[in-house]
C-alpha cells in the first residue's frame, strides 16, 4: 500500500503541491533528500525541513485519526514541564546596604556620564554654530567689501571717463579757436593784401589826376619877346 505526501505529519494539501512542483513527488523523495535542498522550497526553513525529513523516515499513520494522535502525542512531549521550584526562582532577592549603594553610585556615575556626553554635545553643536555664523559674517563682509571695491573701481573709471573727455573737449575746443584764429588772421592778411594792391593801382591814376588839375589851374605864362 503506497502513501501519499499528506501522510507526513504537518503536510496538508497546498503544501503537497508546492512539493510536488518543486520536484518531491512521493515520501521517499523526501525521506531520501538533504536538508539543504528541502529548504530551498518555498515555505521552508531548516528547522521545518529537518523535522518533515525525520517524519518521511518515521512510521507513518495510515488514517488521520492516527496522524491527529501522533500529532498531539509529539506535542505533549515537546511540551516542558512546569518545575516545581518556579515560584521560588521568581523571588527576588533582598538587595542588601551595600549593593543598594553601589547601585546608586553607578547609576550616579551613568546619569554624570551622560550629562557630560550632553554637555560636550551642546558644547560642540554652539562651537559649531558659531563657527558657521562666523563663516557666513566673514563671507557676508568679503561680499560687501568686493561690491565697494567694485563701486569705487566704477567710479573711478567713470572719473577718468569723464576726465578724459573733458580734455578732448578742451583740445577740441583750443583747437576750432586756433583754426577760428588762424581763419581770421589769413582773412586779414589777404584783405590788407587786397587793399594795398588797390591803393598801387589807384596811385598813378590819383597822381596823374593830380597833375591834370594842377595844369588847369595854372594861367598860361605870357612868352618873353
Amino acid at each position: 500500500m503506497t502513501t501519499a505526501i499528506t501522510d507526513i505529519p504537518g503536510i496538508g494539501p497546498s503544501t503537497a503541491k508546492i512539493l510536488i512542483k518543486n520536484g518531491f513527488k512521493t515520501v521517499g523523495e523526501i525521506a531520501g533528500t538533504t536538508i539543504e535542498k528541502l529548504s530551498r522550497v518555498p515555505g521552508f526553513g531548516t528547522v521545518r525541513a529537518s523535522s518533515v525529513i525525520k517524519a518521511a523516515n518515521g512510521p507513518l499513520p495510515t488514517s488521520r485519526a492516527g496522524r491527529a494522535k501522533t500529532a498531539i502525542s509529539r506535542t505533549r512531549s515537546t511540551a516542558k514541564k512546569a518545575s516545581p521550584y518556579k515560584k521560588y526562582v521568581k523571588k527576588k532577592r533582598p538587595i542588601s546596604e551595600k549593593q543598594k549603594k553601589e547601585k546608586q553610585s553607578k547609576e550616579k556615575l551613568r546619569k554624570e556620564k551622560l550629562r557630560k556626553a550632553k554637555q560636550r554635545k551642546e558644547k560642540l553643536r554652539k562651537e559649531k554654530l558659531r563657527k558657521e555664523k562666523q563663516r557666513k559674517e566673514k563671507q557676508r563682509k568679503e561680499k560687501l567689501r568686493k561690491a565697494k571695491q567694485r563701486k569705487e573701481k566704477l567710479r573711478k573709471e567713470k572719473q577718468r571717463k569723464e576726465k578724459l573727455r573733458k580734455a578732448k573737449q578742451r583740445k577740441e575746443k583750443l583747437r576750432k579757436e586756433k583754426l577760428r584764429k588762424a581763419k581770421q588772421r589769413k582773412e586779414k592778411l589777404r584783405k590788407e593784401k587786397l587793399r594795398k594792391q588797390k591803393q598801387r593801382k589807384q596811385k598813378p591814376r590819383k597822381e596823374k589826376m593830380k597833375k591834370e588839375k594842377s595844369r588847369r589851374k595854372k594861367p598860361p605864362q605870357k612868352r618873353k619877346k
